[in-house]
């Protein structure tokens, strides 16, 4: 039996120091570390190809689509959630639907 061993690799970045420590309490208080928010940037760059540098914040593609999809199903008249009389049921479904 074979076990496969993970390299990983230092990179130094030259970033501003506000930058930093911003980006640092925000992984924090996600629960993640710095390193994997770079890893996963690096990862949809290399994805895409592409970077987009922007002083508003974009939705994802595949989430405009889908707002616009249920936007068209509700002008239609097409029930797009079922009716709640509190926040825990709403949460709740809100819950399984991300798991379809």
């Amino acid at each position: 039996m074979y076990t496969t061993v993970i390299m990983n690799t230092v990179l130094n970045v030259k970033i501003d120091p506000k930058l930093k420590k911003e980006a640092q309490e925000v992984a924090k208080a996600i629960g993640l570390p710095v390193s994997t928010v770079v890893s996963a940037s690096l990862r949809e760059f290399v994805r895409t190809r592409s970077i987009t540098i922007s002083d508003e914040p974009q939705l994802k593609p595949e989430i405009v689509e889908e707002l616009l999809e249920l936007s068209k199903k509700a002008r239609l008249g097409i029930d797009i959630s079922p009716p709640f009389d509190n926040l825990d049921d709403a949460f709740k479904w809100l819950d399984t639907e991300d798991d379809i």
